[in-house]
């Protein structure tokens, strides 16, 4: 037999493109004695004689009936404004702070003095007058406003 029109068949029958004919040409052909190794994973699906059908009975009726209205009862839960609003409090959250972070990344970042020299002169020049004699009426108008912050301490 031509076993390239089988496995054509097997294409066709797994994309559901199969006519009932073509079905009943690959039971045929899997009931058969000999079947070739590579096809014989299919031969259980197709063989005829393996398949038992038995007969669905009077009250196949009544037992679908019954498993369908078991499950009748239905199980609401209510939700409230804010649970169903949440995703959009989530979603503004996360804007926010995009809009944020991109408004920070653009501000222009002033770190001072742009020349080095200038920068150690205003440092020269703090109100401690670092590196000139300390003058007695000085240090004391220090310490007294330095006082509470000490007592901390």
């Amino acid at each position: 037999m031509d076993y390239k029109y089988i496995e054509q068949l097997l294409e066709r029958y797994w994309q559901c493109e199969t006519t009932l004919q073509e079905e009943n040409i690959l039971r045929s052909f899997f009931s058969q004695e000999e079947v070739p190794v590579w096809l014989l994973k299919y031969k259980a699906l197709f063989d005829a004689a393996a398949v038992k059908q038995e007969p669905l009975g009077e009250d196949f009726d009544k037992r679908i009936l019954a498993m369908t209205e078991e499950q009748k009862t239905v199980k609401a839960r209510t939700i409230s404004l804010t649970q169903r609003l949440m995703p959009l409090f989530k979603a503004a959250a996360v804007v926010a702070i995009i809009l944020t972070l991109g408004n920070a990344a653009q501000a222009p970042w002033e770190w001072g003095y742009e020349d080095p020299k200038a920068a150690m002169e205003a440092l020269k020049a703090d109100s401690l007058n670092m590196g000139e004699p300390v003058q007695a009426e000085n240090l004391v108008d220090t310490v007294q406003v330095m006082a509470p912050t000490l007592q901390k301490y």
